[in-house]
């Protein structure tokens, strides 16, 4: 699998590989989807161990908040490396999602 995800209180926790690009963003999108449509509301990424953060990737995160917020739940972030931040800064993402230093702390944030 392109990432783990797993369950932490109330909330879906998402940790891509190594990257999260037009590799992988298809697979985590579709399980993302389903697991929204199940009735999820409450995402977090936690990037710690991605090395990687392609357009493709900003996709599947914002197509999430999206889907996210019609559920009445938003989406955090969380352990991003130094090059994963740059994107995520240079794309206004983190005006548009919670980060925290920790997941804890992000998941607190939702």
């Amino acid at each position: 699998m392109a990432a783990e995800f797993f369950k932490q209180s109330d909330t879906l926790v998402i940790k891509p590989g190594k990257r999260l690009d037009t590799t992988t963003a298809p697979e985590i999108d579709r399980e993302i989807s389903a697991r929204i449509e199940a009735g999820e509301s409450k995402i977090v990424f936690d990037f710690d161990g991605t090395d990687y953060l392609s357009s493709a990737g900003l996709r599947v995160m914002m197509k999430a908040a999206k889907a996210a917020a019609k559920q009445g739940g938003g989406v955090g972030l969380c352990h991003a490396n130094t090059h994963v931040r740059e994107v995520l800064h240079l794309c206004g993402f983190f005006s548009l999602f919670k980060v925290g230093k920790t997941l804890d702390k992000t998941i607190q944030l939702l």
